[in-house]
C-alpha cells in the first residue's frame, strides 16, 4: 500500500520528534541523515519538509534535536519557508559532498542513521546510487552508518494525542458506513453492488477509502477465498456467510475494520457459530498479550495457537499491523516468525501510542471469519477504538 499523499501536520511533527530523539538516545545514534533527490525521493521527505526538491538534498536530525538541511542553493529559500530547519546550508557547482563532509566532520558522530531497511519499505529510501555517493562523500564516517528503521517507526507509528483523535474520527465514520451497508447485504444482491454502495456513501460524506479504491471494501460471499480483492462477482443468497473488510481515510488518518454477517432468517448453522466464536476468542487471546515491550510474534502466537487447538487451519498472514496515516503503517508486526516473508518485523516490541489492528482468521467450509478491530496501546494495556463485534450480524 502507498504512503499517504500529504505531509504530516507541523504541529504533530514537532511533537513526534521527541519520539525520534528518545529512540536515538536509546540506540546511541548521534545523527540521522535522510538523503534524497528528484526522481527517487525518499518516502519520508515530505514528512521532514524537504519534498519536491531537485538536487541531492540531506535532512539531518541530531540527537539534541537540532535540524539542518543541506540543499541546492536555488532551494534554500524554499526549504527555509517551511520554518522547520534550524540551519539551511546551500551548495552550488561544487555539489553536496563538500558541505556534507564539512558538517559531519565538525559533529564527529559515532553512529549515523541512514534510511536503509531490510523489512520496512518506508524506511528504505536510500537508493543504491545515493548510498554510493554518501559513502564517498563521508569516507571514514561511512563505517558508522546504521539503519534508521526504528527512527522512521518512531516518526510514523507512534501517535500523539491529536493523531489518535483523528484515527478515532476515521473509525466512527467507517462504522457509520458499515451500519448503512446492512440494508444492502441481502439475497439477490451481488457483492459488487455492496462494494459500489460503500463508495457512494464515501462520496456523499466526501471521504476516501483507506486503501486502493478497487479493493476497499473487500466483499467476500460464502467460501470465496480471502484475498486483497474488491469482489468476485458472486450473488448473495439466503444462508450465506458474508465478510467485509473496509476502512476510511479521514483528514489523513485511517481506520481498518472487518464485519461478519449471516444472510436470511432461520437458524445459523452450528459450524458458522463455532467459526465466529473461535474468531472472537482468538481476538481476545491476542489482546490479553498486547502490552508495551511484548514482541509482536507473541501476540500473534496467542491467537494462532487458540485457532489451531480448536481444529481450524492456521491462517496464512499476520494477526495484526500498525495503523495510522497509512493502513499498513510501518512498525512492529503482530505476526509469526516467518523470516522469508516478514523478516524480523515480528521481533520488534509493541510500543506505547501505537494503534494496531487485531485480525486473526478462522476458515471453514462456510467462509473465513475475521473480527478485525482497532486498538490503541496504552500504559495500562490497550484501549478499544473500534466497537468489537461480539455477535454475528443478521441481515436480509
Amino acid at each position: 500500500m502507498k504512503l499517504d499523499s500529504s505531509p504530516l501536520r507541523m504541529e504533530f511533527l514537532r511533537r513526534k520528534l521527541k519520539f525520534v530523539q528518545d529512540t536515538m538516545n536509546e540506540q546511541g545514534i548521534d545523527m540521522w541523515i535522510t538523503f534524497s533527490r528528484e526522481g527517487n525521493e525518499d518516502p519520508l521527505a515530505q514528512d521532514l519538509r524537504f519534498s519536491d526538491l531537485t538536487w541531492r538534498s540531506a535532512a539531518i536530525v541530531e540527537r539534541d534535536g537540532r535540524r539542518t538541511a543541506i540543499v541546492g542553493s536555488l532551494e534554500s529559500e524554499t526549504v527555509g519557508q517551511q520554518k522547520f530547519y534550524d540551519q539551511i546550508i546551500g551548495y552550488g557547482s561544487e555539489g553536496a559532498a563538500p558541505k556534507l563532509r564539512e558538517f559531519v566532520k565538525k559533529r564527529r558522530p559515532r553512529k549515523i542513521a541512514v534510511n536503509k531497511s531490510h523489512d520496512e519499505g518506508a524506511a528504505d529510501g536510500l537508493s543504491s546510487g545515493m548510498e554510493t555517493y554518501l559513502r564517498s562523500a563521508l569516507k571514514d564516517y561511512a563505517k558508522r552508518f546504521v539503519s534508521a528503521e526504528d527512527l522512521a517507526i518512531a516518526l510514523r507509528a507512534r501517535l500523539v494525542p491529536g493523531e489518535v483523535e483523528l484515527v478515532k474520527k476515521s473509525i466512527r465514520e467507517c462504522e457509520k458506513i458499515y451500519d448503512s451497508l446492512e440494508d444492502v447485504i441481502r439475497p439477490g444482491k451481488k457483492d459488487k453492488e455492496v462494494h459500489e454502495y460503500a463508495h457512494r456513501l464515501l462520496r456523499e460524506k466526501k471521504l476516501r477509502s483507506a486503501w486502493a479504491t478497487e479493493r476497499c471494501p473487500s466483499v467476500l460471499v460464502g467460501n470465496n477465498s480471502m484475498s486483497h480483492v474488491g469482489y468476485f462477482g458472486a450473488r448473495i443468497t439466503k444462508g450465506d456467510f458474508v465478510k467485509l473488510d473496509f476502512g476510511v481515510k479521514y483528514d489523513g488518518y485511517c481506520s481498518d475494520i472487518q464485519r461478519n454477517y449471516f444472510v436470511g432468517p432461520g437458524t445459523v448453522p452450528k459450524g458458522v457459530e463455532r467459526m465466529f466464536k473461535t474468531a472472537r476468542e482468538a481476538n481476545n487471546a491476542a489482546l490479553s498479550v498486547l502490552k508495551i515491550g511484548v514482541p509482536g510474534y507473541k501476540v500473534d502466537e496467542a491467537g494462532r495457537r487458540l485457532i489451531v487447538r480448536r481444529g481450524f487451519s492456521e491462517y496464512k498472514h499476520a494477526l495484526g499491523h500498525v495503523l495510522g496515516r497509512s493502513t499498513h503503517e510501518i512498525g512492529p508486526l503482530l505476526g509469526p516468525r516467518w523470516p522469508n516473508r516478514y523478516g524480523k518485523q515480528g521481533e520488534k516490541p509493541v510500543q506505547k501510542d501505537m494503534v494496531f489492528t487485531i485480525e486473526p482468521s478462522v476458515t471453514s467450509r462456510f467462509g473465513t471469519c475475521n473480527l478485525e478491530q482497532d486498538v490503541l496501546v496504552t500504559g495500562r494495556g490497550y484501549e478499544e477504538l473500534s466497537k468489537p463485534q461480539d455477535e454475528l450480524i443478521r441481515v436480509g
